[in-house]
């Protein structure tokens, strides 16, 4: 019994080994020959994508869509402000993000422009994707204490969206470009005629739809509670009398696990770019909850005899897997989305583009030059050396 479990442990270590052999082999999906130093060059992640400007000018409109007066207009009053208070803010509007979502897209645009001043990081960039029906207000580290992401929300909600939808995109950015100028001043939003969704409904089908409401939610919460403790249930009750094997009962609980696992994954995407304390308690009871979850039922289901070693290590690995591949994607998130795979077999110093860079000059601010404000495509201004906090806000319209 004792060798048929060796050489089972024997059997899957090896095969998954392979399979990690084969992986790493295969890692760079993109790779290339070329590089003078290596056999493989491994092309970076987006990194040169052509969609991502260099702004040269505070209002940057590459569909057309503003005039030219009215580009001039925004221009000038952007350049005045900078020069009144010091702080950047600038305006680009496209088409379409292309395969970036709106916020990687601003970031990467405020990053490589480094909007704000340096060590200051007083920047604002205001990106409208036409085609896209999106917009997004990135704000600098420097004034997230000023415009945060409630702030910003506002701005982009009340202040610009609802001139968005009635194809007035001047006005909007106007109204947006005004609303930012304020907070950075220190004074207060003026009041607008929103009504906020919830009170929309209220207002249009009455305090009446307020039994109904609760009904349904109180109907949602009960067939949720049944449908979990059903399921844990019914996994007890056949485990009690032997109807189903082993594995489909690891199968249950992994399954749940997973789909905790992918939950969580999904909020942190939309919900967590700027991590409030809260959010940081909320994930650490999460992952605490996951890993000791795990690790009881494991250790359960081998206390009753329903798993063997072989199944446990399998598991471990598989745990691994998940770790490495989910490394894997936050790493391409926070090293200016280069692959990951550059890092593991040629280093930090793989990168022209960062070294073309941080090269580039960090000193220069927006050119106030009549000319080129006039003109409202000057060529004389970059950013002032800034960088982006991560924060703001988006929406659609």
């Amino acid at each position: 019994m004792n060798l048929l479990k060796t050489q089972i442990i024997q059997s899957v270590t090896i095969k998954i080994l392979f399979f990690v052999c084969l992986l790493v082999c295969t890692a760079g999906i993109h790779l290339k020959i070329g590089n003078p130093h290596s056999i493989f060059i491994i092309e970076q992640w987006k990194a040169e994508d052509p969609i991502i400007p260099l702004l040269r000018n505070p209002i940057t409109d590459i569909t057309s869509t503003l005039t030219k007066k009215e580009k001039t207009q925004l221009t000038n009053r952007l350049i005045s402000f900078e020069t009144e208070k010091g702080s950047q803010i600038a305006v680009l509007i496209v088409g379409s993000t292309g395969e970036w979502t709106i916020e990687e897209y601003a970031v990467n645009v405020f990053e490589k422009t480094k909007l704000g001043r340096k060590e200051i990081d007083d920047g604002v960039l205001i990106v409208v994707a036409i085609q896209d029906h999106k917009t997004r207000i990135e704000v600098g580290y420097g004034l997230e204490g000023i415009i945060p992401d409630a702030t910003a929300k506002k701005i982009v909600e009340e202040f610009m969206i609802p001139k968005f939808r009635e194809g007035n995109y001047f006005q909007g950015i106007s109204d947006g470009i005004d609303a930012t100028m304020a907070k950075i001043n220190g004074e207060e939003l003026s009041q607008t005629n929103k009504i906020p969704k919830f009170f929309e409904v209220i207002n249009e089908y009455s305090i009446d739809i307020f039994p109904t409401f609760v009904s349904i939610i109180v109907i949602i919460s009960i067939l949720i509670s049944i449908g979990i403790f059903g399921t844990i249930g019914m996994a007890g009750i056949l485990i009690f009398i032997g109807y189903i094997w082993e594995s489909i009962i690891l199968g249950i609980g992994i399954l749940i696990l997973l789909i905790l696992c992918f939950s969580m994954t999904v909020y942190l995407k939309k919900k967590m770019r700027r991590k409030s304390f809260w959010d940081y308690i909320i994930v650490s009871v999460y992952i605490s909850l996951v890993i000791f979850g795990t690790i009881g039922l494991i250790g359960v289901l081998f206390f009753i005899g329903l798993i063997s070693e072989s199944i446990i290590l399998g598991i471990g690995i598989l745990i691994l897997l998940i770790l490495f591949f989910s490394m894997t994607g936050y790493l391409k998130e926070k090293i200016r989305r280069k692959s990951f795979w550059d890092y593991i077999l040629f280093g930090a110093t793989t990168s022209s583009s960062d070294s073309s860079r941080s090269g580039r000059s960090s000193s220069g601010s927006w050119g106030s030059s009549s000319s080129s404000s006039n003109s409202g495509g000057g060529s004389s201004w970059s950013g002032g050396g800034g960088s982006s906090g991560g924060g703001g806000a988006s929406g659609s319209w």
